[in-house]
């Protein structure tokens, strides 16, 4: 706990430090000309009226973007707040009470980007070299300039030194002559209590209505209230001018996020009795009237403006006087609060609205206030539909792409599925880009695919028109041949067999040379004449069933005996796919030589020599696939050189004589398969070096 000296001794070295931070220089002394405001007692920066301000004040002025005098001028830089911005509304908060026409800061800013000069850079390059373009181009007498050269923050315990610093040129566009310039930096201690009644009220109202900064913003506020203090104009300017009313705090209560439509954007604003004040959105909406509230909430919300002073002079180490509670109950007496709302409607959108408060009293004299903090977001307009959806088939994945939205606000897009194309939409997922993979597809599966915009304010557009997916094992398959329900021949490029095509009966040998390739989709069934075959030489094969449709490999007679045909026979073909693929009746299931293909979920039954037979280089991986009933030599054959297959997790059972002959001197690795039982009998193995330990307990 910090003691009341220690607060005390702080408070006041604070306040020495503040009247010796800066020198000034200036005159007092012009007779033609007058200080504008009482606040110029305190100001202690520089300053500079030229002769040309005294004898031409302008009659219009814009204020242009600030920028940093240096890449260091400010530490406080927060998501949401722009210090430039800060220091440029606190110029122009102070500058429009002054007797020219001002040019409202959104129409400048629109201006100059139109004419492309979206830098304070640029603009003061065009300043040097053309004012008179300028000057056409904003439709103003003078330009204000600022190089911002403080807005920090430096904490020390419970205390922080805080400072917003400026300077600030008038130019005549003209000329391009200087008419005035000032400079100066406000600093203040924050973290303690006000030194002032109002300054009290406003720190207690900022900590109840959680608005941000007050402390920076109260700074920013003197700053130019001192600054706009020093221009001198001619007292025939001035006298035309009224005293205008007293705005204290004019801010937007609710600028936490994008309004939509039917939401209400909350205004307040303390000032001056008696008055009217309404609140101008730039120009999407003005003339949205504030009215006084009623004095129930008035007092309810004085009350807790008091209570909040107590607090905080309390934990500062602090108790009211009854001479302070008195001067702020006095000050409370003079202020109204005005509060007003703006309903959003359907169809409206403007982002980044700088609202502005006036106040204007029963004379016409007008004050004016700009919210550089709580800038107004507006968004009651639902995305465009997105365009150009496509599905594109991956194998077991679906990749998903459309076109870009032109609109700024779209933060992103939902991903919409389901089984049939008319309802039973679900949300897979959302994508802030125009890309989406969509992961572990059943291939030959389809399905439909939505998709709608979401934008920053939650809108949600409208669906686009169902797509419709498959994943698919090749990118293009759907686009190869699609044959009838007769083969045979060579196949010399690939076709893809469809099963509401089939059944396909071979009539001759199907013949895959290279370059060909065989396809089969889920449920496919081929049948084969005597003493036909499917012959792959240097092509590719492709059986792809699921395990509710299979794809079956029979003969095309019922009740034909085993080995009425072929059967597979795959040669010097280094890649392949038969998964829930059933075989029954051929010679043999399936013949390999220097070839590698992916067996699984694949049952061959009833051959009549073998099972599965390898011969010369043959490395297929063989998984969770049932050999079973062959006969012959058997269910598993092997005889060639080099063979390296991968033979796991499969059924052997019933097959005779033998479950595995092995003709080749070297070591089978056939571990993990079961084998008709749990203790096979090595009267169903013939040859070497059969490595079948451990076995399968069971089926798998």
């Amino acid at each position: 706990m910090y003691s009341r000296s220690l607060i005390q001794c702080i408070m006041i070295l604070a306040c020495l430090w503040f009247i010796t931070a800066c020198a000034h220089t200036g005159s007092h002394n012009e007779p033609t000309a007058i200080i504008t405001t009482e606040a110029f007692r305190f100001f202690n920066g520089e300053y500079e009226n030229t002769p040309r301000m005294r004898t031409h004040p302008p009659t219009s002025l814009a204020v242009a973007p600030f920028s940093k005098a240096t890449p260091d001028a400010w530490s406080i830089d927060k998501d949401g707040e722009n210090p430039a911005l800060i220091v440029r509304t606190g110029m122009y908060n102070h500058i429009a009470s002054l007797p020219f026409k001002d040019l409202e800061l959104y129409a400048t800013d629109r201006r100059l980007h139109n004419a492309g000069l979206d830098t304070p850079e640029k603009v003061h390059a065009l300043l040097q070299t053309d004012p008179q373009k300028l000057r056409s181009l904003l439709g103003v007498d003078a330009l204000v300039t600022g190089n911002i050269t403080h807005f920090d923050r430096i904490y020390a315990g419970i205390f922080s030194q805080i400072a917003v610093g400026c300077e600030v040129h008038m130019w005549d566009l003209t000329t391009g002559k200087l008419l005035w310039r000032a400079k100066n930096v406000s600093r203040a201690m924050a973290g303690g209590i006000s030194l002032t009644p109002i300054g009290m009220v406003m720190s207690a109202i900022s900590s109840l209505w959680n608005l941000r900064e007050d402390s920076m913003l109260e700074q920013n506020d003197n700053l130019f209230r001192e600054i706009v203090s020093s221009i001198e104009l001619p007292e025939s300017l001035l006298a035309t001018r009224q005293q205008p009313p007293r705005i204290d705090l004019f801010t937007c209560m609710n600028a936490d996020h994008p309004f939509t439509a039917g939401q209400s954007v909350s205004f307040r604003l303390i000032g001056d009795p008696g008055a009217r004040a309404y609140v101008d959105l730039e120009s999407f909406q003005s003339g949205i009237e504030l009215s006084p509230v009623s004095p129930d909430i008035k007092a309810a919300l004085w009350d807790d403006v008091r209570k909040e002073i107590e607090q905080q002079y309390v934990a500062n180490g602090h108790e009211l006087t009854p001479e302070l509670t008195a001067a702020i109950a006095r000050e409370l007496e003079t202020r109204e609060i005005y509060e007003g709302t703006y309903v959003v409607e359907p169809g409206q959108q403007a982002y980044g609205l700088m609202p502005k408060g006036y106040l204007v009293s029963e004379a016409g004299a007008q004050a004016t206030r700009l919210d550089a903090v709580h800038l107004v977001d507006i968004d009651a307009q639902p995305p465009a539909i997105p365009t150009g959806l496509q599905a594109s088939p991956l194998d077991g994945k679906i990749e998903l792409t459309w076109n870009s939205s032109n609109e700024p606000d779209i933060r992103a897009y939902e991903i919409w599925t389901s089984a049939t194309p008319q309802s039973g939409y679900v949300l897979l997922a959302r994508e802030e880009g125009t890309t989406f993979m969509l992961q572990d597809r059943t291939n030959f599966e389809p399905f439909y695919i939505t998709l709608r915009g979401v934008d920053k304010a939650d809108n949600q557009g409208a669906f686009t028109q169902p797509v419709k997916a498959v994943a698919l094992p090749h990118p293009a398959l759907f686009s190869f041949e699609q044959p009838g329900p007769i083969l045979g021949g060579p196949v010399k490029k690939p076709m893809f067999l469809r099963a509401a095509k089939g059944p396909f009966t071979v009539e001759q040998d199907l013949m895959v040379e290279p370059g060909g390739a065989v396809y089969a989709e889920p449920g496919t069934t081929i049948l084969f004449r005597p003493d036909t075959g499917l012959m792959v030489n240097k092509g590719g094969l492709f059986l792809y069933g699921q395990a509710d449709k299979p794809v079956i490999i029979a003969p095309a007679t019922q009740g034909a005996p085993s080995g009425s045909y072929t059967g597979i026979v795959i040669k010097d073909a280094p890649a392949g796919m038969l998964t829930w693929v059933r075989i029954n009746k051929a010679a043999t299931g399936i013949k390999l030589s220097n070839a590698s293909p992916t067996i699984s979920h694949t049952e061959i039954t009833a051959s009549s020599q073998a099972g599965i037979e390898l011969g010369d280089g043959a490395g297929p991986e063989v998984t969770e696939c049932c050999i079973h009933n062959n006969q012959g030599m058997g269910g598993l054959v092997i005889s060639g050189e080099g063979v390296t297959p991968r033979i796991h997790g499969n059924i052997f059972e019933n097959n005779t004589p033998f479950q595995v002959q092995s003709y080749v001197p070297v070591e089978i690795d056939l571990r993990n398969n079961f084998w008709g039982s749990p203790e096979p009998s090595t009267d169903l193995f013939l040859g070497e070096g059969l490595l079948l330990e451990p076995v399968l307990p069971t089926r798998p």
